[in-house]
């Protein structure tokens, strides 16, 4: 894994400089892969930094004592490359998110968002379809109505972005990339309950080898290690969305406002 995240990062470079070349380099579009590049580099240093030597003498710090062999922290290192494995799960579906957001704030039409802003309402309507419903009634549902795309559930708006592709790259499958995409957004909620599953179906879900199987209740199980899969599931993460951003015209730019975290710097040189 390590020299295929080493090949990944440097392939992204050269990735990041041509997408500020065509959308600049405060377009969501952009910044997504910006974003990436960053979470990627973070969890590669901080991974690989556990198997260094140095890692002993930072135990030497923490607990002023110099009696530590390696072999007797080996548990707790595993435990540290879990957390950086859950950091890279969460980050990169939250970078995912914001583009989401901000694309589809973007690119819809006014009555594409609006049908966004209202999807779980109606879908109550739809329920209660065959009982008539007074005003009274009707004006507290449409308390569900959300205020901004932002607010709406992920599974929409990436549901939208993916019907609005006609012609699905002949090298992926769009149906397959959906149930991706609800796996890694199941996955990544688990993670803040302890990777515990408390959905009301149990499900399996197999990527690159590696199955994971989510049963209410119970601690996710990977089979076989979670550490042979995890870099690869953000990357078809990040393919899924250059597909939409290379197969979804918008010619003006779409600013992205956390670029001024980094006060409108490039990441890349």
């Amino acid at each position: 894994m390590r020299e295929e995240i080493q090949i990944k990062l440097r392939e992204l470079i050269t990735e990041i400089n041509n997408y500020h070349d065509r959308y600049g380099e405060n377009d969501i579009r952009s910044s997504f892969l910006d974003g990436y590049f960053q979470i990627l580099r973070t969890f590669y240093c901080a991974y690989y930094h556990l198997a260094s030597d140095d890692i002993m003498n930072k135990y030497y710090e923490i607990y002023n004592r110099r009696n530590f062999q390696r072999d007797n922290i080996e548990i707790h290192i595993q435990g540290h490359k879990q957390l950086l494995n859950s950091y890279l799960v969460i980050n990169c579906w939250s970078n995912f998110e914001l583009f989401c957001t901000v694309f589809c704030d973007a690119v819809l039409s006014n009555s594409q968002k609006n049908n966004q802003l209202e999807i779980v309402y109606n879908r109550i309507h739809e329920i209660l379809e065959d009982i008539e419903l007074d005003d009274v009634t009707d004006k507290k549902l449409k308390k569900f109505n959300k205020r901004h795309i932002a607010h709406v559930p992920i599974i929409y708006k990436y549901g939208k972005l993916l019907k609005m592709i006609y012609e699905y790259p002949t090298n992926r499958d769009k149906k397959e990339d959906r149930k991706f995409l609800e796996f890694f957004g199941t996955l990544r909620n688990c993670i803040h309950s302890n990777y515990i599953y408390y959905g009301a179906e149990n499900r399996s879900y197999t990527y690159n080898g590696v199955t994971y199987t989510f049963n209410t209740g119970q601690l996710v199980n990977q089979n076989p290690s979670f550490e042979r899969s995890i870099y690869s599931l953000t990357k078809n993460l990040k393919d899924i969305c250059t597909v939409i951003i290379e197969n979804i015209d918008y010619e003006d730019e779409i600013y992205d406002p956390s670029v001024e975290l980094t006060n409108n710097q490039p990441l890349i040189e």
